[in-house]
């Protein structure tokens, strides 16, 4: 087998992509053959991973285990106990908060209708209402001219600058 398929299979093998046969040729290749330096390493640990030595497992370590399961399940559903009250104490400030709110509302709207003062009529004769109106309009009318009249002037200019800038492109 080739170092290049080794490492390749090697690379795999690190991802958890290689199929049983795949490390079979691994496990046949590090232990018959001779490797270069710097696949010591992964030799050392492949053949590590793959020996048939019997793991010694203490003998209370079950017991220790579910003595730490049963303490974490109690102090999960003390956790959540503690935290279900706080939720219910969120939920009734948030109502009384919006009662608050909602009464502040209303009697900050009752003072200002109070307070307002109704509108006086400012003129008393329609005549002069209906100038002063036609006056405004006439001056409204004017700005808006003038507004239009100086986009008509900038859409020239665009269109003057464009021109050169084509001309100055098919120049080059």
């Amino acid at each position: 087998m080739r170092v290049e398929e080794i490492e390749r299979l090697l690379a795999e093998f690190y991802e958890g992509n290689t199929s049983e046969n795949q490390e079979e040729k691994l496990k046949k290749y590090f232990e018959t053959q001779n490797v270069p330096e710097h696949l010591e390493k992964d030799k050392r640990l492949f053949l590590c991973f793959h020996k048939d030595v019997p793991v010694e497992v203490p003998a209370a370590l079950e017991d220790k285990l579910i003595r730490m399961i049963d303490t974490k399940e109690q102090e999960e559903i003390h956790f959540f106990r503690k935290n279900k009250s706080k939720r219910n104490w969120r939920w009734v400030g948030g109502i009384a908060a919006s009662i608050v709110l909602l009464f502040g509302l209303g009697y900050s709207i009752s003072n200002i209708s109070d307070t307002m003062e109704k509108p006086k009529e400012t003129f008393t004769d329609p005549e002069v209402a209906y100038e002063v109106l036609q006056a405004t309009l006439m001056e409204v009318s004017m700005g808006l001219n003038n507004g239009v009249d100086e986009m008509i002037d900038t859409q020239k200019d665009i269109r003057r600058t464009n021109r050169e800038i084509k001309k100055d492109l098919q120049l080059q």
